[in-house]
């Protein structure tokens, strides 16, 4: 039997899982990370790029203060970054001046760890994304192996691609991320050994799986049974549905098994119930157990993906056509080529499958991050492409201006002359990837604090006559407010 360690992926996975990427904020965030401190975890995911865009695009709140204020009230844990290594924010490549000041600013505010996984398998890829994070100081770099199931995802190309990762020494260990929750105790019993065998320096050791199909919590065992120490969980509400195996309940399962967990229950349980407050006093679903489904084998669908489609299709009134669109992406996977349905092509795919639903004709609009994925911009897809498909994105105008001249990606010093010489550099990064006006509204947040939240309650407060009295609380501080005359 081993010693077990936990990384919780609460404030990323989970939040992107089951509450749409929305529903943490900074101010949950460095609430519960006094908790989350005492209890022992490995790592704490903090955040990808879509989050970090999220916390932005909907909440006006300034990620890097969030990353600032965990670190602060959560020295004693490593907190952790996922990237794709192709993207930061933008759907398309991001240029690679803007990934290293990203690597680079994470790293200044307290992130040292990075998943890498490229979606393509593109291995050099993913050794090269390792290699600039190592050149900027992070201390760990964890390459991932992303499962899937497809006519193309054989135990042959798996065991070709994790064998590819152990020349680098860029890459400290290696990760089995499975974000459909598609992985079985039996897979993982005849799977994680062979793969294992492969490498012949680098550690394979680490299990990240979805609780989508109602079997992590009993792959999770299995893994640590074959060896793989460090597992991903989430703390309740943030767990089970689409999001992962409850951390409190696994480590319980661990030691009944006969595993040692180095984690503060206590603490977890603590942790727990700050974020189960937030939920209530903000209506934020609450994750279940899932029953076994086994469409999710057709579809692959993460948890994350998932959730953010169920909330667009309800914004647009279109909530009804869920299934179609579901299915409707099984089709759209087996013509783009069988890439795997992880960020951004989980997203691509939907997108299109949503696209296809709408028009009530198949590929009578192609996106042009589809364009972009069938023309190469990605890599080679590892499986055929529908032929017609493939004519479609050719004749495209997007297509065609491909051999137009394209400006080279601005400089640093250019966006800097751009956005303004006194701009920081997390402002900077923001503005060079996201839309202005939301980056505008999120200085702006930022800048007004708590002293102008305070004078707009109290102008509420003078603009309403039949409210008399009100309080707040926050930390260890209440204010109290009645007006004058009141009983």
């Amino acid at each position: 039997m081993a010693n077990i360690s936990l990384v919780d992926v609460s404030l990323r996975d989970g939040n992107q899982s089951l509450w749409g990427a929305t529903g943490v904020t900074n101010r949950l965030a460095a609430s519960v990370a006094p908790a989350m401190n005492r209890v022992g975890y490995r790592a704490i995911e903090m955040f990808s790029s879509t989050t970090m865009a999220t916390a932005v695009r909907f909440g006006a709140e300034d990620p890097w203060k969030r990353i600032r204020a965990v670190r602060a009230a959560a020295p004693d844990v490593t907190l952790g970054f996922l990237t794709t290594g192709k993207r930061f924010i933008t759907f398309g490549r991001t240029p690679d001046n803007l990934f290293e000041l990203a690597f680079d600013l994470l790293r200044r505010n307290g992130v040292t760890r990075l998943w890498v996984i490229d979606p393509m398998h593109n291995m050099q890829d993913t050794i090269r994304t390792a290699e600039m994070a190592k050149r900027v100081g992070f201390e760990e770099v964890v390459g991932g192996l992303c499962y899937s199931i497809s006519p193309v995802h054989t135990d042959e190309y798996y065991l070709a691609k994790i064998a590819e990762l152990d020349a680098s020494d860029a890459i400290d260990s290696v990760y089995f991320k499975d974000p459909a929750g598609l992985l079985t105790p039996d897979r993982v019993r005849d799977l994680v050994p062979r793969l294992r065998g492969q490498l012949t320096r680098t550690p394979f050791r680490e299990m990240h799986t979805h609780a989508s199909t109602g079997l992590a919590p009993v792959t999770l065992l299995e893994a640590a049974d074959q060896g793989m120490d460090i597992l991903h969980t989430a703390l309740p509400p943030l767990a089970y549905g689409n999001s992962h195996s409850s951390g409190i309940r696994v480590a319980e399962n661990l030691r009944a098994r006969g595993h040692t967990v180095d984690v503060d229950d206590d603490a977890m349980r603590e942790a727990s119930a700050i974020l189960t407050r937030h939920a209530k006093l903000h209506r934020l679903p609450v994750g279940v157990p899932a029953e076994y489904e086994e469409a999710y084998y057709r579809h692959n669908i993460p948890g994350g993906v998932m959730s953010t489609l169920e909330r667009q299709l309800a914004e647009i009134g279109k909530k009804d056509l869920l299934q179609a669109v579901i299915e409707e992406s099984v089709q759209v996977r087996r013509d783009l080529g069988w890439p795997i349905v992880v960020t951004p092509f989980a997203q691509y795919i939907v997108t299109q499958a949503t696209l296809n639903i709408l028009t009530g004709e198949r590929y009578a609009q192609i996106s042009d991050e589809v364009i972009d994925l069938l023309l190469g911009d990605f890599g080679p897809l590892p499986g055929d492409i529908d032929p017609g498909l493939l004519d479609r994105a050719n004749a495209s105008s997007r297509a065609r201006r491909r051999g137009e001249p394209t400006p080279e990606a601005p400089s640093l010093t250019e966006l800097r002359e751009r956005f303004g010489r006194d701009t920081s550099d997390e402002d900077l990064l923001l503005r060079a990837v996201m839309p202005s006006t939301q980056v505008d509204a999120m200085v702006a947040k930022r800048e007004a604090g708590p002293a102008q939240s305070l004078r707009d309650v109290l102008a509420a407060f003078e603009a309403g006559p039949k409210l008399t009295a009100f309080s707040f609380t926050t930390g260890d501080t209440r204010v109290s407010v009645t007006r004058n005359g009141a009983s």
